[in-house]
């Protein structure tokens, strides 16, 4: 239950159509080869030679926040929040 990093994280990814840099989340830049432009709506080839230094650091970046320790707060959160699910309705 606790909070993906990857999803939340965002890393600025150029479109060589439009020319403008656009917000996408790592776990998208790392899961995809090929994003949509959010300006254009064309498409952003991240096997391009130009984006290998951009899958290193969010591949790195990734791997990092896969193998960190919960933090204090996510398994405090856990804890406590845990008795207030919803039971199932019979």
């Amino acid at each position: 239950m606790g909070l993906d990093a990857g999803r939340v994280l965002k890393r600025s990814v150029l479109c060589p159509q439009c020319n403008e840099d656009y917000l996408f989340t790592l776990r998208a830049i790392a899961g995809n080869p090929e994003l949509k432009c959010h300006g254009c709506g064309g498409s952003i080839h991240l096997s391009d030679r130009i984006y290998e230094p951009l899958l290193s650091d969010v591949k790195t970046a990734l791997d990092e926040i896969d193998s960190a320790r919960p933090s204090f707060v996510s398994a405090h959160f856990e804890s406590t929040y845990a008795s207030c699910r919803p039971s199932r309705i019979r």
